[in-house]
């Protein structure tokens, strides 16, 4: 059996792409890169709201999906070769927003055909259940 013993003053502890980049460095403390940080999961609820009052009022869906499409394919295309970190959060937000309003548009979907079916269900039943009664009718 090996015994390792290790002592506390030789460890050190790393944290590898938490920062800016993936080197590891650590996100700034102040300036505008820290407010985006601080606010972004807000930033992007609000902007993907904004985007869905747009898609309901008629703004063409191609345009937003192919908005969608170019800020996610942005943000982890272009993003990591550019070493801004404010640059980084509005990327963030950007894209996530979009990744927001795509799933919000796709549970729509679903959730409006879920009650399409229940309620074709619902009359089939209701009419299969008025021709029985009208069958079942002796007088």
């Amino acid at each position: 059996m090996k015994r390792i013993e290790i002592d506390p003053s030789d460890v050190r502890v790393t944290r590898v792409g938490f920062g800016p980049g993936t080197s590891g460095e650590p996100a700034p403390v102040g300036g505008a890169g820290a407010w985006l940080r601080r606010y972004r999961l807000r930033l992007a609820g609000g902007l993907a709201l904004l985007e869905a009052i747009l898609w309901a009022t008629g703004v063409s869906k191609i345009v937003l999906l192919a908005i969608a499409v170019l800020a996610v394919a942005a943000h982890f295309w272009i993003t990591p070769r550019i070493k801004s970190y404010t640059f980084h959060q509005i990327s963030w937000v950007v894209a996530f927003a979009q990744i927001l309003v795509a799933v919000g548009m796709v549970l729509l979907v679903v959730f409006t055909t879920l009650v399409a079916i229940l309620v074709f269900g619902f009359l089939v039943v209701l009419v299969i259940g008025g021709l029985a009664a009208l069958l079942g009718d002796r007088r």
